[in-house]
Formats: structure tokens, C-alpha cells, sequence
């Protein structure tokens, strides 16, 4: 059996700008996609939250290109 991964880092807030300026949100995602990500931000040293972001960025900055043409 595969152990459960946290859906969270603990990481101590020193700076409430940043948090001031993000917003909870929730969404139904694919366990497995889900898994791989956390995975992913483990082996980086990342926060999850950070691959999330980044992913998001990715993928507006993708159709964002090809509303211009460029892809």
C-alpha cells in the first residue's frame, strides 16, 4: 500500500503580504494527476501550492500565445 501524501507543507508565515494577495480555492482534480503533482513539489523542495501556481501560469501563458497566433 502506497502511503498517503500531505495535501499541505507546514511551513511557518513570516510575511502577510503574500497571503493577502492569494485566495483558497477548490476543485475537483484526478487522484492521479493530484499525486504526480505532490510528487513533483517533494523531489523539487517545493510547496505544492507553487507547482499549482506555476501550472496554472503555464497554461494561461500557452493559450494566451495562441489567441495571438503564436502557437
Amino acid at each position: 500500500m502506497t502511503p498517503s501524501l500531505p495535501f499541505f507543507s507546514v511551513r511557518a508565515v513570516t510575511d502577510n503580504s503574500d497571503a493577502k494577495r492569494k485566495r483558497q480555492i477548490g476543485a475537483r482534480v484526478d487522484e492521479a494527476l493530484l499525486k504526480e503533482a505532490r510528487i513533483l513539489a517533494i523531489r523539487q523542495g517545493r510547496r505544492f501550492n507553487d507547482v499549482v501556481e506555476e501550472s496554472l501560469r503555464d497554461l494561461l501563458k500557452k493559450y494566451r500565445e495562441k489567441r495571438r497566433g503564436g502557437g
